[in-house]
């Protein structure tokens, strides 16, 4: 299936990548993040980069994966 996302980042390296994540997670954030908040996230991460190519990571499952560690973290701070 062709779309205008799939056109924007059929070529996308892993430094363009990150970038594009960076918009999600941004760095100022990511600098204060607990020891949980990381482990959320390079599990939640890991899982959609081992899936997907970079370039197939669409900007809605980088939202989904960051509202996913959102209510991860939040269920963990709350029991």
């Amino acid at each position: 299936m062709y779309t205008e996302t799939s056109k924007l980042h059929s070529d996308e390296t892993h430094e363009q990548f990150i970038r594009r994540a960076s918009g999600f997670f941004p760095e100022d954030r990511v600098r204060d993040w607990s020891r949980i908040e990381r482990a959320v996230f390079n599990h939640l991460m890991g899982r959609l980069i081992h899936e997907h190519s970079y370039a197939s990571i669409t900007d809605a499952m980088l939202t989904r994966c960051r509202d996913d560690m959102h209510e991860i973290v939040r269920r963990c701070h709350t029991g």
